[in-house]
């Protein structure tokens, strides 16, 4: 059994060119977060973001790079997901996500309500990508698209008119790592592994100061536009439908038609539990992320913390079938 998870790759297909881009592609949601922000400044003053606490560095930073404030609200998990929004909050924007691409994980309710009092609603699509009926009143989103499929670079933004975007001086640096770790995959012995990670792992490092302004690179965008975006979330749907049917577990989301999951999101029962069956799925080539890396905000205090220390990201991407799935079935039982 080859390894399930990890880092897309890049084949060596030929792709049709693709000379006109029929909309915004950036180099990252970060980029993107940035971007918005810098067009809401044009029209109006802002002092703070109220946003979700379940959330990555990431996502905070293009905020704290402007000097404006984030306010959290707590979210917990209690048989589904739960928050604690304060609805007389002032802010000046309101931040939302659909998690994991779960219906009924972000509240329209509480959107119109925020939306009434003026505040400027900035919907995260990353998790709900691939949803059916999405119908969320934003006045700007975006969508981190390598977070979905083999691309190197890639976020698109609605709600802002066309802009002036830079080519990305280390993207290719990125395609190169994922073109080798198809050959890796393929058996190709001259790849080393340690080249392609270490890569990797500095696109990342570059990306968390150097990613203002910055267009998706053209291979990925062509990449994107190869996709059957439809076959994708038929396999996703129909491998996290196996995890659920062939797992005792608490899952983080409820699987209903509209759904199409970016993972399957696993509650346990305490960090170790989560940590040891990390540990052990690692040992079998299965690579589930956490999400995520508790961001630097965060309090002891919070009930958030619960879903930062105990939850994890089973792998249902289209890369794989229902031998993979039963593969990481077998391997969780074994565990546990």
């Amino acid at each position: 059994m080859k390894e399930i998870g990890s880092e897309f790759w890049i084949s060596d297909e030929k792709l049709l060119p693709v000379r006109e881009r029929d909309g915004l592609f950036v180099l990252s949601g970060r980029t993107a977060i940035d971007l918005i922000l810098q067009d809401i400044l044009k029209h109006k003053s802002v002092k703070n973001v109220y946003m979700p606490a379940y959330c990555c560095d990431s996502m905070i930073a293009p905020f704290l790079r402007l000097n404006i404030r984030v306010d959290f609200y707590d979210m917990f998990f209690d048989g589904r997901l739960k928050y604690e929004i304060d609805a007389d909050k002032n802010t000046d924007i309101l931040y939302v996500s659909n998690y994991f691409g779960y219906e009924n994980t972000l509240s329209e309710d509480i959107i119109r309500h925020f939306k009434a009092k003026g505040s400027i609603i900035l919907y995260d699509r990353t998790h709900s990508y691939l949803m059916e009926d999405e119908h969320v009143a934003s006045d700007y989103a975006f969508v981190s698209l390598r977070k979905w499929m083999g691309v190197a670079t890639g976020a698109e933004v609605e709600g802002l008119d066309s802009v002036s975007l830079s080519v990305c001086p280390y993207s290719e640096m990125k395609i190169q790592a994922m073109k080798a770790k198809y050959h890796y995959l393929q058996g190709d012995l001259s790849v080393e592994k340690t080249a392609f990670l270490e890569a990797l792992s500095r696109f990342g490092k570059m990306l968390e100061s150097d990613y203002r302004n910055y267009g998706m690179d053209d291979l990925s965008y062509a990449l994107l536009k190869s996709q059957d975006l439809g076959q994708m979330r038929a396999q996703r749907r129909a491998n996290a439908a196996y995890l659920h049917e062939k797992l005792q577990l608490f899952f983080l989301g409820e699987l209903s038609d509209k759904s199409c999951p970016l993972f399957v999101p696993v509650i346990l029962g305490s960090h170790a539990e989560r940590e040891n069956l990390r540990r052990a799925l690692v040992g079998t080539q299965i690579y589930c992320p956490v999400h995520w890396p508790k961001n630097s905000l965060i309090t002891s205090d919070m009930k958030v913390n619960q879903l930062f220390d105990c939850e994890l990201s089973l792998i249902c991407d289209q890369r794989y079938g229902q031998e993979e799935m039963a593969f990481i079935v077998k391997k969780i039982k074994e565990t546990n």
